[in-house]
This record gives structure tokens, sequence and C-alpha cells, in this order.
């Protein structure tokens, strides 16, 4: 069964046509299939179809079509159905890709995905079956202003790019006849494109058929010129420059000269970033010196050969290599050897005895000839430096483990860092090597093997060469089995190599054999923090040394590029594949006492700062017991906001060390330290994580409670609450609520009537969820006299708060109200900021939802004033959204637009994107108020991005709002209110001051 609307609206079932009535029904049909899965206003509906008509006209006629259609629909067994929300209609259909248009969009977007991570044929296979789809002028059944704008975005951005990236995919697979014809049909039928332009040259020259290539360009510069008025872009440019270079001649000189550069690896893959900016050096003046520095077999030498093999033809008097051995086995070349090595590959049979002398005689042998000089593996800048001064006419690629800082600062030498390869880079090297019969068959696995390896090449070719050799086993098999190593795993095997300098930890230990003894053991401790980015008090914790002496021995390995600056200051990261070689060696040549003692200062140290900032973050609640006998230094943190801006640099180290002190036997602290992140987490919305570390942290519970006499009940029970609200944020409610009778089981067995409360109150926020709103109410009455029992003021707050929530579930305002106001003067009592805010935000809402605007206001003005002092980023992108509906429906529209700003950019910040959406949402109307058109459709335009994907959240009032500005920019509808969180009630309507 498939509902088509590219062509004529059709529902096409076992082989026919289901009848869908006359033209008006199959036009509604047409608007609901096309916004599906959104809902559709009637000011639309009317719009499209009956432009003429008056609402009240409308409405009588939509009804019978929409009852109608239900019909038509429940009949031909579809499962569809055609609810109405509010003044809008939305189809209800399971799966999308019933629809033609949305199957063409899915299977476009997975051949655009494939061919992103280099698999073309696949890509080759989804797009050719997506573009068979588009058969006819889509939106057949509609016509007028607003059918012709969707039919044109239609074609811009689905149907044209869906052409671009087929015949791209061709192309990279060769078929270059295919590309060819089609590109060159597309050209002539359409307006100049420049994609189908660069696609049809590409094609020609592949085929050798340079002049066509040549002629083409000129005529599409001329078309494209005439009908646009501009010139190609920089791209098409760079593409005929290119291939006007192919023709260029080559002098060629009466004494043959020098040509030593060896060829590149025939599997090189990827670079073309880095490959272009040195053309872009060599166009510049032709005399240029550029030094290629990195990590440890990044592939620093195989990027300058591949370089190189390009341009041999620019250099017709020769070219030279030289391995300077700076980080091999053997001696590094001295400085003075290096200028006698170049001196006799250039002929030269005496040579003078002293450095000054060499570099004077290669300045004179070099006269003025254009060479290109290729020095491979230098050692520092030292080494390199007399041939500079020497070679001045000749281009110059230096490459180095070493970031050679002194050559650009003294010799003006362009540095150019070379990062790991990509992704899609790595899964093209690994499909070559492995050979694309087998690759083909398991790209997620290929994608699994590329991120064993982070984008290392030598890596990459020595897992490929593992795979290969393995025939019959299942890629997805050996990367399980790959990932059972520890440290450097497969990549660290030298037993079954004949050649260890094809190793990973032979090419490594080159750059390690000259560390200093203390770099070379902090190198080895870091293999036992639980990430590869880690601080330099993190280090400190690890060595047992100061401060200063730590960050002298990270400059070392900086400079060395066995290591790199991470993502804050004092921050370093190692490469994922380095890291491995610091597991590698620690448990090779640490023992098992320094392992340990290391370890613990540095779990120690994390939990000391983890608790110090919890406390700072919520004083009123209990601390989490501590852990005898445990070190004491920890992070110095001043206030609040010291403490979440240390918990948000290092949560991703956390929670990694949750499950690192888990595997290690560290238990007391890994539920410690979960318990202790738990508020900070909560606050920044990364659920996803603290699961992940709430569950590790659970099973190190249960095995102190196992082990301690009468169990650890605080332990099991507390983290099962902590998960248990993880898991209720993430929207797994009934995953939550197991969470919480087990700890409200334990706690209440073990007396721990704090944490049975605390899981009870949580159980009855699930319930609320859940719909069982009676018997959360009737939980958290319990648990209001409890806590009130026990003077737990904190406790009381949340249950008040808590059960104001409940009742606006149930529409019962009044009691909600109470309720607030009295959880508000506690938490006012005992000063709890956060509390405070959040109460502040919801009571403003429900009194916006009363229709009393100027308490509304006043309520959150008060809940903006104090959430940056929480730095709880969700709950004030709420408070900033909720103050912009107020003011909007007051006329305020200035103030609107302001806060508007304001809610869209703390949202986009922090990654809260139906927030942000809303926000440049009602930005957009206030603008319209304000007679800003321009500026509207700018944001509306932006909401609808953002919000795209979104299943909960309604666009097309976006989508009608801007063909109403496309078409008259007047008569812009209301934007629809929120729908509280709280209750089940209709949004309301608001009319729109007239503009």
């Amino acid at each position: 069964m498939e509902f088509k609307i590219i062509g004529k609206t059709r529902l096409h079932i076992d082989g026919k046509d289901h009848d869908l009535g006359p033209a008006k029904h199959r036009g509604v049909l047409t608007l609901l299939l096309y916004h599906f899965p959104r809902s559709v206003q009637v000011d639309t509906i009317a719009q499209v179809l009956w432009p003429e008509s008056s609402a009240d006209q409308v409405r009588r006629s939509l009804q019978p079509i929409i009852s109608r259609l239900r019909a038509i629909l429940r009949r031909s067994g579809s499962g569809g159905g055609i609810p109405k929300e509010g003044n809008a209609y939305r189809l209800t259909l399971e799966p999308a890709e019933l629809i033609d248009y949305h199957r063409f969009r899915k299977l476009a977007e997975k051949g655009r995905v494939a061919a992103t991570e280099g698999d073309h044929r696949t890509a080759k296979e989804l797009l050719r079956e997506a573009l068979s789809l588009w058969d006819g002028r889509p939106l057949q059944e509609l016509e007028g202003t607003w059918a012709d704008h969707c039919r044109d975005q239609m074609e811009t951005f689905d149907r044209l790019p869906t052409f671009h990236a087929l015949l791209d995919s061709q192309h990279q697979l060769g078929e270059h006849f295919e590309v060819m014809a089609e590109a060159g049909r597309l050209t002539a039928t359409l307006p100049p494109d420049e994609v189908f332009a660069g696609l049809y040259m590409r094609s020609l020259n592949a085929l050798g058929r340079y002049s066509a290539a040549l002629d083409f360009y000129a005529a599409f510069c001329r078309r494209l010129f005439e009908h646009v008025g501009s010139e190609p872009g920089p791209e098409l440019r760079d593409l005929y420059r290119a291939m006007l270079r192919k023709q260029e001649s080559t002098a060629v000189p009466g004494d043959a000269p020098p040509h030593q550069v060896p060829l590149p690896a025939r599997n090189f893959t990827g670079r073309e970033g880095l490959l272009a900016e040195l053309d872009a050096l060599l166009d510049g003046d032709g005399a240029r010196v550029v030094a290629l520095h990195g990590m440890p077999s990044v592939g620093k030498s195989q990027l300058a050969l591949k370089w190189a093999a390009r341009h041999l033809h620019r250099f017709p008097d020769g070219n030279l290599f030289l391995d300077l051995r700076g980080a091999s086995p053997a001696t590094p070349v001295t400085p003075d050897d290096v200028l006698a090595f170049l001196l006799r590959s250039l002929g030269v049979e005496r040579i003078p005895g002293t450095g000054g002398e060499r570099q004077l005689e290669l300045r004179r042998t070099i006269g003025a000839r254009r060479m290109l000089i290729l020095l491979d593996d230098a050692a520092d800048s030292a080494q390199v430096r007399p041939v500079l001064a020497a070679t001045p006419t000749c281009f110059t690629i230096i490459t180095s483990r070493t970031h050679l800082l002194g050559l650009n600062v003294l010799d003006h030498v362009d540095l150019k860092p070379v990062p790991p390869l990509s992704t899609a880079e790595s899964i093209t090297l690994l499909r070559n090597a492995i050979g694309h019969d087998r690759s083909d068959g398991a790209p997620d696995a290929l994608r699994d093997l590329a991120g064993l390896v982070d984008g290392l090449p030598l890596g990459l070719r020595i897992i490929a060469q593992r795979v290969a050799h393995r025939p019959g086993t299942a890629i997805p098999d050996l990367v399980e089995e790959f990932r059972s190593y520890d440290g450097l795993g497969v990549l660290g095997f030298v037993h079954d190599s004949d050649d260890e300098s094809a190793t990973l930890p032979v090419a490594f230990s080159w750059s390690f054999r000259d560390l200093p003894d203390g770099t070379a053991h902090l190198f080895r401790l870091l293999g036992l923090h639980p990430t590869a980015e880690f601080d330099v008090d993190a280090a400190a914790a690890l060595s047992g040394e100061s401060a200063d002496v730590v960050t002298a021995h990270l400059g070392a390995l900086l400079r060395r590029n066995l290591l790199d600056y991470g993502t804050a200051p004092r921050r370093f990261r190692l490469h994922d594949t380095l890291y491995g070689y610091a597991v590698h060696l620690m448990g090779r040549d640490e023992p098992a006492r320094v392992r340990r003692q290391a370890l613990t200062r540095l779990l120690d140290w994390y939990l000391a700062s983890a608790e110090v900032a919890a406390h700072l973050l919520d004083p009123q609640t209990s601390p989490v017991p501590p852990l005898p006998g445990m070190a004491t230094q920890f992070t110095p943190l001043g206030d609040e906001a010291d403490a979440l801006a240390w918990f948000t640099r290092n949560r991703q180290i956390l929670v990694a060390a949750v499950t690192h002190a888990v595997r290690y036997g560290f238990n007391e602290h890994a539920w410690r330290l979960a318990a202790n992140f738990h508020e900070a987490y909560d606050r920044s919305s990364t659920f996803g994580d603290v699961v992940t570390a709430h569950r590790a942290a659970l099973k190190a519970a249960m095995v102190v409670g196992s082990t301690e006499p009468g169990g650890n009940a605080e332990a099991v029970s507390g983290t099962h609450s902590n998960l248990g609200m993880a898991l209720y944020r993430l929207g797994r409610f009934a995953e939550a609520r197991s969470h919480f009778e087990a700890g409200m089981a334990i706690a209440e067995g073990a007396s721990v009537p704090e944490i049975h409360l605390v899981c009870a109150h949580n159980l009855a926020s699930t319930l609320v969820q859940l719909g069982e709103v009676a018997a959360a109410i009737e939980l958290y009455r319990k648990t209001l006299d409890s806590v009130r029992e026990l003077g737990f003021r904190d406790g009381e707050a949340y249950a008040l708060d808590q059960l104001a929530n409940a009742y606006r579930k149930i529409e019962q305002d009044d009691l909600a109200i109470e309720h607030y106001y009295a959880a508000l003067s506690i938490r006012r009592a005992i000063g709890h900021l956060r509390g405070q805010a959040i109460t502040l935000t919801e009571v403003g809402r429900l009194h916006h939802e009363r229709g009393e605007y100027e308490q509304a206001l006043l309520r959150l003005n008060e809940a903006l004033a104090l959430h940056p002092l929480t730095g709880d980023g969700t709950r004030n992108g709420d408070a900033l959204v909720a103050i912009t509906e107020v003011e909007y429906d007051l006329g305020r529209f200035d103030d609107a637009v302001a806060h508007a700003e304001r809610a869209a950019s703390l949202c986009e910040a922090i990654g809260a994107r139906e927030n942000q959406g809303r926000a440049l949402h009602l930005w957009g109307h206030a603008l319209v108020a304000l007679g800003d058109f321009d500026e509207a459709e700018r944001r509306w335009r932006r909401a609808a991005e953002v919000l795209d994907g979104i299943a909960d959240v309604e666009m097309g009032v976006l989508l009608d709002h801007l063909a109403a500005l496309d078409r008259a920019r007047d008569a812009i509808p209301a934007p629809r209110p929120a729908i509280s969180d709280f209750s089940s009630a209709p949004a309301k309507e608001v009319t729109e001051r007239k503009t």
C-alpha cells in the first residue's frame, strides 16, 4: 500500500488505485499527506483550496470532506485516521514511508549518509530508488501560489540534491560514461547548475576529453552570466584551473635532473583539505617552505609524497628526498651531513669540510633552479635550518613528529598539523584494503573497525590486514574480538609480524625512547586515567607530583606530538591510540603496587572534588557518606557557579570514572562518585550519561552491600533512586518505577527513612506521568506527612511543589496555586535558590493560563533573577519562553522580542531544541506585530529548521505563517500558546493585534 502525492494524489493498494473521491477531497488529503505527521491548520486548508470563501463557508464544506476521508481510510484498511487538534487536522499513519514523498526523503537521506561514509555502491542503489518515485508533477491536486512555492522547494531541496548525490557516487565508482550522459542532459535542460556542470566536467576529464571539458566551461560561464549575471563559484573555477594545469608542458633540461622522491602508497586515502592547502602555498609564489607535523604514524610522510606525486611536473629542475631519521632507531643525520647528502645528490664531487662552506656551496649549486626538496622525519629545527638558508628558490616540505615552532617564529615557515583521518576517510581506506565484496556486506562493522583506530593510517592498515587474513570470519565477529583486548589490542601484536617497524608499538617507541624518566613515567600513568582527556590537577593526582612539575612533563610530551591540547585551558588529550599505548606500557612496565597507589590517588581526588562541588550546588541535601581513610585533596571551588562549571567540564571523565572504578575494584568510590554528581547532571539534562554511570554504580553498591556486615542499604537504595530519576527524565517511566519501588523496599527494610521518602516522592511523580494521578496524589500526601514529621523542610517543599503539579494535571488550579506558594515560602525560608526559581516559573505559567498576566509577569521576573545564579540553563530557558508568551499576550512586543532573543540564544547553546523553536516562533510573531515582516520571516524559517524532526511539536503553523508572508505580508495567524506540561486542556486561541 502506498499514498502518492508526487503526481496525481492516489492510494495504491495491491496494484490498484483506491477511489479517493472528488477533487476537493483529494486536495485536502494531499495537504495532510504533504504535512505528515504535522497537523494542518484549517486556515491553511482554506487559503489553498477555498481562497475566496469565508471562514464559515470553509468549515461547512470541510467537515463533511474530513468525515468522508476518514471513511475512505477506514474502508481501505490503511489504518490511518484524521483526528482534530484544536483548529487543525492531522493525518495519523504508520509508517511515514507509506507516503511516496516521505519515502523518497528517507531513501535520499540514507543514500547521502552512505555516500558520506564512502559506501558509494549502496548510495547509488538508494538514490536511484528514491528518484524512481519522482513520477510526475508533485502536489498535482493543488494550484496557486502556495502550491507552486512548495513544488519549487521540493525541486530545489529534494529532487536536485538527490541527483547531485547520485551522480557524484557514480563518479566515485568510475561510471564516467553514465555520469557524462546524465549530467550533460541535466545541464542542457535545467537552469545553470554549477554542481551538474562540475560533474559533467569531471566525467569528461576522467574520459580524457580535456578539450571538450574546457569548451563546455566557457559556454557554461556565458550561460550562467546571461541567467544570473555572475561568474561561477570558486569550486568550479578551481576545477577549471586544475584541468588547465594538466595541459601545461614541462621543460626538459640538458642534464638529467635528480628525481629522488619516492612514490606514495597505492591505497593513499583522503587528505584533500591539506592537499589543497599545499596547492595554495605552491600557487602563491613557487618558493615556499612548509613543515608537516603530527603524532607518530599519522601519515605525514605519505601526505608529502602524495602531494609531490601530483606536482612533480611543476619542478622542471628535479626533486630531492632525504630521510633525516629524527625518530628512527638509527642516529639522526647531523645538519652538516644533511648538506653533504644534498650536494652529492646534485652531482658535487668535492664536498667542503665545514658546515658553513657546505651551505655556501649548496646555495651556489642550486642557483636559480626550481626544485622540490622533501626532508622527511626531522628531529628539530636546527637539523633543517641550514638547508632552508641555502635553497631560497626551492619548494621545501619538512615532516616531523616534533612541533617545529622555532621554524615558524625565526624562519617564517608555514606549520601544518596533520590530524588523524576522518571516519569517512578511514572507512574508505579499510574498504580498499579489505576488498569491496567483503566490506560492502558489513557497513556498520566497517565503521566500528574504523572507531578502534581513530584515524591512524598505519593502525588502519594493520587492522585491515588482520581482517583480510581471516576471510572465514565475519567482520562483526572480528570487531567484537578486537574490542576485547586491552591497551593497543590487536594493534599491539608484534610476534606475528616479519617487520617490527610496521607495528604501532615499535613506531611509538621511537618517539618515546628519548623522554626523560619522569616524563615517561607520567605518560605510562596516564593509561590509568578513565579517559584520554585530563587536566593538570588530575595528572598531578596520578603522579603524586606538584602541578608545576607535571606541567613541565606535559610540555615535553606536547613538543613531541605525543599529546595535544584539550578542550579548555590546562586540559590535555592523548590520541586514542596513544592512550592505548600508555595503557600497554602501564601494564607492562609499572608494578601492580604503583598502579594501585596511582589509581587510588586519582579516584580519591575526583571523589573529594565531587563532594565539595555537590555540597556547593545543594547544601540542603544530606551529603553522601564520606569514604573512610580517603585523601582529602580536591580542586578549590568558590561557589555554586564554580561547582557547576567543574561538573560541566568533567562530565565525560566523571561518568567514565565510575565504570573505571568498578572495573578496577574501587566499588566504594564508584557509587559515591555517581551519587555526588547526580544533582549537577540533572540540571544539565545529560541523563543518558547519568544512566550509564548509575547502572555501573548500582553494581558497585550491590557488591559493597554483599561484603559489608549487614549490607549497605543506603548505597543500594540511594543508587536505585538516582538511576530511577535519570530514567524518569528520559521518559522511561516504567523502568523508573521499578527502581523507585526497589529503593523503597530496601530503604524500608533497613530503616533508612530519608531515602525511603525520596523514593516514594519520585515514585509519585512517575505515577503522574503514567496517568495514575489519584494514586500519585495519595502518595504525595503520605510523603508530605512524613517529611513534616521528620522536619525535612527541603523535602516538604519538594512534596508541595509536586502536589501542585499533580493538581494542575487534574485541573484543580486553586489547589495547585495554594501548594505552589506554600512550597515557595519554605524554599525562601531555607534559602534554596534553585527550588525557588523552579516554583516561581511554574506558578508564573499557571497565572498566565488563568489570565492573571501581571501576577504571571511578577513571578516570572523573580524566576529570571534567580535562574542564572543556579546555572540551571534548562529551567532558565523555560522561564524566558514563558515570560515571552505573557508579554506577547499583553501587547508588550518590544519586551517580547528581547526575551525571545535571549531564550533562543540560551536554548541553542544548551541544545534545548523545542524551547529554542518556540522562542523563535514567538519572536517572529512579536516582529510581525511591530511591522518587521522580513525579520519575522527569518525567525520563522529558523524555527522550522530547529523543530524539524521533533515529533511532538507542530510545524505546520510556521509554514502557514511563511506562506502568508510570501503572499500578502498581512493577516498572520496568532501563535498557538504552549500547552502546559501539567494540563490536558486544549490551547486557547490568542487574537493578534492587526498590523
